[in-house]
């Protein structure tokens, strides 16, 4: 229970860096969104890696 609670507190704050850096213009708001991405792509992975 505990795990998916913070996988949607993950999903939550890994999509507003990737909205919250398309405002921010700039190599600055362009790591926030990477940031944001790589996060949606580890939480993916783990997600997907007991289905394998």
């Amino acid at each position: 229970m505990i795990k998916k609670v913070i996988y949607s507190l993950v999903f939550i704050v890994s999509v507003f860096l990737v909205i919250k850096g398309n405002a921010i213009h700039g190599y600055k708001g362009l790591f926030i969104m990477l940031v944001g991405l790589t996060c949606l792509l580890a939480e993916l992975y783990l997600y997907n890696r007991k289905y394998q």
